[in-house]
């Protein structure tokens, strides 16, 4: 996969898409299961992002990739154990009442207060079929649909995140378990997850900087395969 990428080299000089294809592979050679580094397309979904925001993606990349090379080794560490460390190696912090309420197989996304992805549990890919640049590159609501009223309710939290008002919440009653559907990925997965938990980050000025939000998956089918095995009896009868 790395040939594939060098392959994929233009003539002009691009030190921003150079640090994120380097930044990339990086992160692809970490992981501890196999992933698919960029699908079956030309070039990188990041060429397609607006100008204004590769250089944002790429510094977020090479941070997360920077802080995943520090602790993705040696003993097996929780992901509650693994956000706790993001937060404290970027000097930031959670919500007093936060880590007391959530447990070791809690999955977290944290968003900045622009509502970008800076933290996601790695468990959490386990349930996605979309390749590492397009999860990198691509912003959530064009790789994923949920229905719309649940999507308006995050959008109000969005709100206050971004006016520094929100709050700790614990989002039982207020947002149900609901389905998280992919877009175009190739498995077109379908994940059931119930919400936990929407919390502020601070800095060490307690400035709001950013949420977290603790989620458990429920269930994750595939509709590619649902499709597929629908499909053979159907073709079986025709024979």
């Amino acid at each position: 996969m790395e040939t594939a990428l060098n392959s994929e080299k233009t003539t002009e000089s691009n030190p921003v898409r150079d640090a994120y294809r380097k930044a990339l592979m990086q992160f692809h050679s970490l992981l501890k299961k196999p992933r698919s580094l960029k699908g079956d397309y030309p070039g990188l979904a990041f060429d397609k992002m607006p100008v204004a925001h590769q250089e944002p993606i790429t510094q977020a990349l090479v941070e997360w990739v920077d802080f995943f090379q520090m602790h993705s080794f040696g003993a097996e560490i929780s992901e509650k154990q693994f956000l706790w460390r993001f937060l404290k190696r970027f000097r930031m912090k959670a919500h007093p009442d936060f880590f007391t309420s959530v447990d070791d197989h809690t999955c977290f996304e944290v968003v900045d207060t622009r509502g970008r992805q800076t933290f996601r549990s790695i468990s959490l890919m386990d349930c996605c079929s979309y390749s590492l640049d397009e999860l990198v590159s691509i912003p959530w609501f064009e790789l994923f649909h949920r229905d719309q009223e649940i999507t308006d309710r995050y959008l109000g939290f969005q709100k206050q995140l971004s006016e520094g008002t929100v709050e700790h919440t614990n989002l039982e009653g207020i947002i149900p378990e609901h389905e998280v559907s992919e877009i175009f990925g190739f498995e077109k997965f379908v994940i059931t997850i119930k919400p936990l938990f929407l919390s502020p980050i601070y800095d060490m000025d307690d400035n709001v900087v950013g949420a977290i939000v603790a989620i458990k998956t429920i269930n994750c089918r595939s509709r590619r395969t649902e499709n597929l095995e629908r499909l053979v009896p159907e073709i079986a009868a025709v024979k």
